[in-house]
């Protein structure tokens, strides 16, 4: 097999490792509403255009009882809209601090530069959010050669829009030749709809959500306990290969092209 393209993810997958800005964000955008939830509901619709993510949150009947019940409205468009806004505006000021890239990911790209695969990538920020972050990662050494945001296409994730524009404007198909790398169920989701190889990442991403400190601080049952969930949630959702982050992908590339 000859890949010709992969498709990564932003947060948890090249930046900010446990997903950190986005959670932090939702969690006090619900908590500045009146409508305090855990970071396990904050993180299910990881991945999603984030209004998106927001409106499911809602839609969650344990918190659409609560805002019936708390705040004596409907989970509506306008609650939604409320939420994304709060949420929006402390994403950006919280996406400089969490644009690390991930250890291995600038190293990554090289890599598979060199080997003449080209590097696209989609995420569920906005225009506006990347726009943010792009700048310090790029700074930072990371640099992929497009980026499809979740407000440029009609409909984001699951919808494989983004990824058949990035296949189209560098002429590789068909897209079985194409790679998606995420930490998100949504990502994985968005891969097989585009017809490619899926590869989640589980240590740095969503589905495990540790900081590295967090993550060094459990104990090796612990940890493998975390790492065996995050990979069972993300073949449930179509993974072909699960890796523990960005920094094993050239060997697992080469070893798919042997």
């Amino acid at each position: 097999m000859s890949i010709g393209l992969v498709v990564f993810d932003w947060a948890g997958t090249l930046v900010d490792y446990g997903c950190r800005a986005p959670l932090l964000a939702f969690l006090e955008a619900f908590d500045q509403a009146g409508l305090p939830i855990s970071e396990e509901v904050a993180r299910r619709p990881m991945g999603a255009h984030k209004r998106d993510h927001a409106r499911e949150i809602l839609h969650y009947p344990e918190v659409a009882a609560r805002v019936r019940s708390t705040l004596a409205r409907e989970p509506d468009e306008a609650l939604v809209q409320e939420i994304y806004e709060a949420f929006t505006h402390r994403l950006l000021e919280l996406l400089p601090t969490y644009a690390a890239p991930i250890p291995g990911a600038v190293e990554t790209l090289r890599r598979l530069r060199d080997g003449g695969i080209a590097i696209g990538s989609t995420t569920g920020y906005t225009r506006a959010m990347m726009d943010v972050l792009e700048p310090v990662a790029h700074a930072a050494g990371l640099a992929p050669d497009a980026l499809i945001c979740s407000d440029e296409v009609p409909q984001s994730r699951p919808a494989p829009w983004a990824c058949f524009r990035l296949a189209e404007r560098f002429g590789i198909y068909p897209m079985s030749r194409s790679v998606k790398v995420g930490d998100t169920p949504a990502d994985m989701a968005e891969g097989r709809n585009a017809g490619m190889i899926c590869v989640g990442v589980s240590e740095s991403g969503n589905e495990v959500g540790l900081a590295p400190e967090q993550l060094a601080g459990l104990d090796a049952a612990g940890r493998a306990t975390r790492v065996r969930a995050a990979e069972a949630r993300l073949r449930e959702a179509g993974a072909h290969a699960v890796l523990p982050s960005v920094a094993e992908l050239p060997a697992w590339v080469e070893n798919e092209t042997k």
